[in-house]
């Protein structure tokens, strides 16, 4: 079957998000101990337990993924009460700070460029909401690249033409082989192929512009 889409997960695929949100989060204690004696140890320590409570209450919700809930739990825990005025501030100083240290991932524009000289639509499939999703896709430049823009908020339908780029083996490489749609892992780490598990890709990558050399082999099997 003719490939006609690129379904590309975003974070930590098109730019590297563990670093902007290592940033952020730098940025985020200061605002925090400025209101309460609190060790920065202490504060990571809040995030991860409010961040792993909130997935956990709101699994399979796009609510699970929004930060202000995150830092909402950090609060309740520090002040055991509801501060709004500090809790918007958080939530304010980590986007600000997360979007300021987004980086494009090597050839990613290229390979964009390339998909759109061939036609190809592309589409960015993703677990957070869609009004940062769209910040994100506007600071890296993506905009005039990107044909779709599906998030956990919204349904999801199968495309069998098309193939799925992700870095997460369970949420992008099991979710499209379950779905019929050829999935390619992007990750440096070496990935035992096993065709009984929904975890396997078809595909492993290192990089974004390999996805062209993909998609060339299947127009050459399409041709024969």
């Amino acid at each position: 079957m003719v490939k006609k889409a690129v379904l590309f997960d975003l974070d930590d695929t098109l730019y590297d998000y563990h670093y902007a949100h290592s940033k952020a989060l730098n940025k985020v204690y200061p605002v925090l101990a400025k209101e309460i004696k609190i060790s920065k140890d202490k504060f990571l320590e809040l995030y991860k337990m409010a961040n792993d409570e909130i997935k956990h209450e709101l699994a399979g919700t796009a609510s699970a993924h929004n930060r202000v809930l995150y830092f909402q739990r950090v609060v309740e825990k520090t002040h055991n009460t509801i501060e709004p005025k500090i809790i918007l501030k958080l939530y304010q100083t980590y986007w600000d700070t997360f979007l300021k240290n987004m980086k494009i991932g090597d050839g990613v524009i290229n390979t964009m460029k390339k998909l759109k000289q061939m036609s190809f639509k592309v589409a960015l499939v993703t677990d957070l909401t869609a009004h940062i999703q769209l910040r994100k896709i506007e600071k890296l430049g993506l905009t005039k690249y990107i044909d779709y823009l599906v998030t956990s908020e919204e349904a999801g339908s199968e495309k069998p033409n098309a193939i799925m780029v992700g870095d997460n083996l369970i949420k992008d490489i099991e979710g499209a082989n379950s779905a019929g749609i050829n999935s390619v892992a992007i990750t440096k780490k070496k990935i035992k192929a096993d065709k009984e598990d929904y975890k396997s890709p078809d595909y492993v990558i290192k990089s974004i512009p390999e996805v062209l050399k993909i998609l060339d082999d299947f127009n050459k099997k399409e041709k024969r």
